[in-house]
């Protein structure tokens, strides 16, 4: 996927950045700067610092820094459409800042958990995980209703009352501020189902905040108005 179409809205900053002027300041062999500005604005602005293989960036959509940079990077070197291998480049600290809850993917993220569950462990066919899948999304952790719906689709062969029931609880929870706890507070729970804390229900809900997003585009667009100056 492309760095564009990851941008909410991406059709507001691409006029927003289209109107700012690009600049360029090359310092020595390692050090480097670069800036995309609202024309007469201090504030409004996206930079590039770098310092070898240390880059830092920073203006109005926040701020991150790169410590683990292979390339000396620049605004036109950037690897801005993979951004899985960008990011880890980032510093440990913005990599942990840079990612947001988001409590709809997080029950995204569920569902896949669940179904994987279904298909790997519990062997169940492809026709009916959906519907166990709709059936939990309806009533949750209901222990009466859980096995009356065991009872009435002869599904007792594949065993699964209790990951119906943990799963209800994995959608009550899945929240900003209880998620984590709650995962902390059933690892028991989970360790029936797989390795507890080799689980990719930890990441659960975590999506790259759009800061980063918009703050490469703004870095991209720079790149692209320089060589556009430059060749003219």
């Amino acid at each position: 996927m492309k760095l564009e179409d990851r941008i909410i809205g991406f059709e507001h900053y691409q006029k927003r950045f289209d109107e700012w002027e690009a600049t360029e300041q090359i310092i020595d062999e390692n050090k480097a700067f670069w800036m995309l500005r609202k024309p007469d604005s201090q504030y409004q602005k996206v930079c590039l610092y770098r310092d070898s293989c240390n880059m830092f960036v920073y203006g109005d959509y926040g701020q991150f820094s790169f410590d683990s940079m292979t390339w000396t990077g620049s605004v036109h070197n950037l690897e801005y459409d993979n951004i899985g291998y960008q990011m880890e480049k980032l510093c440990s600290d913005s990599k942990k800042a840079l990612y947001a809850f988001d409590d709809s993917e997080c029950e995204k993220d569920i569902v896949k958990w669940f179904k994987d569950r279904l298909e790997e462990r519990y062997d169940v066919e492809e026709e009916n995980i959906e519907k166990i899948i709709d059936f939990v999304d309806k009533n949750g952790s209901d222990s009466f209703y859980i096995r009356d719906f065991i009872e009435e689709n002869s599904f007792g062969e594949y065993e699964i009352e209790s990951l119906l029931e943990f799963v209800g609880e994995c959608y009550k929870n899945a929240d900003e501020y209880e998620w984590i706890a709650f995962l902390r507070n059933n690892t028991d729970k989970l360790q029936e189902f797989e390795e507890a804390y080799e689980s990719s229900l930890w990441n659960a809900g975590k999506s790259i905040s759009q800061s980063y997003f918009i703050c490469m585009y703004a870095l991209k667009v720079c790149g692209e108005k320089l060589k556009q100056k430059k060749d003219s």
